[in-house]
């Protein structure tokens, strides 16, 4: 997709002819006025994209933050200044329930309509089965969502009457892309997916981009040391194993957010630069041509965050962080980095709209 700069901005186009920021500020496990902070931080420093979720239970306070820069908070931002990026769950994806998900998110956030809308996982959940990722195993699990085709038409419809300006996809393979590709009249046009330089996905992004699906990465940088220090029992970031080297060891935790930013492959580069390592990884996603969505609660790193879009590596820096080894993936549906009750706002409210 082609890149472009618009004042302190960075925009790809997708082929819904609209244009989503290159940098978002993610909002996974970000709650209550810590969240209201971190997204009016973020709006006060640029960021124009916000990726939410209802399941995240924070899309009430990201809304009343979004709503107060809109009403004054900073001078002349408009709606359609802001990206906004929703989801819906995998519990959630019978085709009469993808409007009422959609409904109760734009409740939330305080909105008519959504910039993007994507299908969370390519599962299938018993209802209120609310963990991320889906902790089901099994061949129904496993499964591509039930009635996709129709699950998809259901998407096509919101565009239609205009409460979606686009509609994508997010965890989905190549095979699964693929089988929406057959019936689709509206092309995906995005795929969120995990990508950092431990996981790149390097087939699944060519694939994606000469179909003409933008890719947007969650967990740009890894897991937070502190979501893995509240589920696996570490105390301190110290506990977590780093190896000076560029071929770090996991410790129990399969971590890999604190050996990617300390590898000396990225520090190097980060050094002569004057960059931060996530400086570093989130420009390496930049340049791939795929959107970034780093998630921080603290003011300093989302702005450290954000402040990749006036600069470039060099393609011999470039190239070395896309050769970074090993390949490992973080989240998927065998693996939860959640607690078995999650922080995950429960689907009732859903269930709820739907039946009154």
């Amino acid at each position: 997709m082609a890149r472009k700069e618009m004042g302190s901005c960075t925009y790809f186009s997708l082929n819904s002819g609209t244009k989503i920021p290159a940098v978002g500020l993610g909002t996974w496990q970000t709650d209550g006025a810590v969240c209201r902070t971190a997204v009016k931080t973020a709006l006060d420093l640029g960021y124009r994209h916000l990726d939410c979720d209802h399941l995240y239970g924070n899309e009430i306070e990201v809304g009343q933050a979004l709503g107060e820069a809109l009403k004054g908070g900073i001078m002349g931002l408009q709606r359609e200044d802001v990206f906004v990026t929703s989801k819906f769950w995998c519990t959630t994806n019978a085709p009469q329930r993808v409007a009422t998900s959609l409904d109760v998110s734009l409740k939330n956030l305080g909105l008519s309509y959504l910039d993007l809308y994507l299908v969370h996982w390519p599962d299938c959940s018993q209802f209120e089965d609310a963990t991320d990722p889906p902790r089901k195993l099994g061949v129904d699990h496993r499964k591509h969502l039930y009635g996709l085709k129709v699950t998809w038409q259901a998407m096509e419809a919101l565009v239609q009457n205009g409460k979606v300006h686009a509609i994508g996809v997010s965890n989905l393979s190549i095979a699964q892309i693929e089988e929406i590709l057959l019936f689709a009249k509206i092309v995906p046009a995005v795929n969120q997916v995990e990508l950092h330089p431990f996981w790149r996905q390097d087939e699944l992004v060519k694939f994606c981009q000469s179909k003409g699906i933008h890719v947007s990465a969650h967990t740009p940088l890894g897991i937070p040391e502190s979501s893995l220090a509240s589920i696996s029992g570490i105390e301190s970031p110290e506990e977590i194993e780093v190896a000076p080297t560029s071929a770090p060891i996991f410790s129990r935790s399969r971590s890999v957010h604190a050996p990617m930013l300390r590898t000396s492959a990225v520090a190097a580069i980060a050094e002569r630069l004057g960059k931060t390592p996530a400086q570093i990884i989130l420009r390496w996603g930049v340049q791939r041509g795929t959107s970034v969505l780093p998630r921080s609660r603290k003011p300093e790193r989302i702005k450290s965050n954000f402040d990749i879009l006036n600069w470039t590596l060099s393609e011999k820096d470039w190239r070395h962080i896309n050769t970074m080894e090993p390949q490992l993936q973080l989240i998927d549906s065998s693996h939860s980095y959640l607690h078995d009750s999650g922080p995950l706002q429960a689907v009732k409210e859903i269930d709820d709209d739907f039946e009154s």
